[in-house]
């Protein structure tokens, strides 16, 4: 029989947090769920937790390969995922009781093709007490009431600067990221943002939860944390195919959405020279992303989602800043 939810867990080295995560997972109830663990290559006591929870729960699908990566990772469950929703957690993340089903049944009353979730930020060792205290929730200008095309979701986000790429709030039916052939991008660090522009590009009805049911913790080891020049290289890196991605998809679109995608682009190239400026890049690296920049047109993509004076100017420090960067000498 077909379980109603498949619940994908990527982890990777997430000890510390896993029991509690998995009991969170596995005290889900009002709903079948299938409980799809992905190790990805951990190598501190990770997956001996998986296999001691696996053991005494026969929903538990343990999925082992080498360190690929968390994209890599949750495209192994995608595939052996059978249920007819998907939602996922991260290996230290936490559930509320009874998430699954009231999000299951929102979305079936609705007819969604993926509802909205919300979440907040766990900073305890004790997640239910800490929700009991009505801890900020992550989204707060999200239109609760109503139902969007995923289209109009980015324009309306975008223009409210609130538009969220937390795939673990995405609670999705399997037949629309399937009918599109949807899988996480393996060559960057911020998969969730073409995995979620490419989702909304293919919703047609999309709903909004506003209880705050998902505990994110911040984990300071992560790559995004790190001022390792590798991974702050690959970070630039991936804000570059963000951009190019996003300029990709644009075309085609209706000039609100087009608009909207442009302006998002603009927004991640901001980051993109944050970290060209005060990250820990060697010369050499600073002019070969400074150059690929300039040749895959960005400034120009920049230039058209700006709208006030501000943006405008950003768009110009980015475009002279690279003009300097991409005629420095490749010395480290």
């Amino acid at each position: 029989m077909q379980p109603d939810v498949s619940l994908i867990i990527p982890v990777y080295n997430n000890e510390p947090y896993l029991d509690e995560s998995l009991a969170a997972a596995r005290a889900q109830t009002g709903v079948s769920v299938e409980i799809i663990i992905i190790d990805d290559g951990s190598t501190d006591a990770s997956l001996s937790k998986i296999k001691a929870h696996a053991q005494s729960d026969p929903r538990i699908i343990v999925i082992e390969q080498a360190n690929q990566g968390v994209s890599a990772a949750r495209n192994a469950g995608l595939d052996r995922a059978s249920g007819k929703w998907l939602a996922f957690l991260d290996g230290d993340d936490w559930l509320a009781p009874g998430s699954l089903q009231a999000w299951q049944q929102q979305a079936e009353q609705g007819e969604l093709d993926c509802l909205l979730c919300n979440g907040f930020s766990l900073k305890s060792d004790d997640p239910q007490a800490f929700l009991d205290t009505k801890p900020l929730a992550i989204l707060r200008k999200q239109p609760w009431d109503s139902t969007l095309t995923g289209a109009d979701w980015i324009v309306q986000g975008v223009k409210l600067r609130e538009w969220p790429h937390y795939v673990w709030l995405q609670f999705c039916r399997r037949s629309v990221i399937e009918g599109t052939h949807l899988r996480f991008r393996r060559d960057m660090i911020h998969e969730d943002i073409p995995w979620t522009v490419q989702l909304a590009l293919a919703v047609k009805r999309l709903g909004f939860s506003k209880s705050p049911r998902y505990g994110y913790r911040r984990n300071p080891s992560s790559l995004t944390q790190s001022r390792n020049a590798d991974k702050v290289h690959h970070r630039i890196a991936s804000y570059l195919k963000v951009a190019a991605l996003l300029k990709s998809l644009s075309h085609g679109q209706p000039p609100a959405v087009r608009h909207a995608l442009q302006k998002q682009a603009l927004r991640e190239m901001g980051h993109f020279l944050g970290l060209m400026r005060k990250g820990n890049v060697s010369r050499a690296h600073r002019s070969q992303f400074a150059a690929e920049f300039l040749a895959a047109g960005l400034p120009w993509m920049m230039l058209k989602g700006c709208s006030n004076y501000r943006e405008l100017a950003a768009t110009f420090k980015a475009w002279y800043l690279c003009h300097i960067w991409k005629r420095q000498s490749p010395m480290a």
